[in-house]
């Protein structure tokens, strides 16, 4: 038996869909930024923090140029392999 009110739900809410990485990258920069230190080595973590962070997203960013790369060249070679 089909469960109609599951598929309504995961229609409407977007229940099925799992966040992107950047979704994830963007609520952890949210939350750093809520931080507030109560002391120096406190401020000295989190500025850590938000450095590491903006190093992940820059080479998330970068892998993700990359995956459309190489998502373009397995068509390609696919469309040579039809021929």
């Amino acid at each position: 038996m089909t469960d109609f009110d599951k598929m309504t739900r995961q229609f409407i809410l977007g229940e099925n869909k799992k966040p992107s990485l950047r979704a994830y990258l963007s609520e952890l920069a949210t939350t750093i930024a809520k931080l507030r230190p109560s002391s120096q080595t406190q401020a000295i973590m989190i500025e850590n923090l938000r450095s590491n962070l903006k190093s992940v997203k820059k080479e998330a960013l970068a892998l993700e140029e990359r995956v459309k790369v190489l998502e373009e060249q397995v068509v390609t070679l696919e469309e040579n392999k039809g021929e």
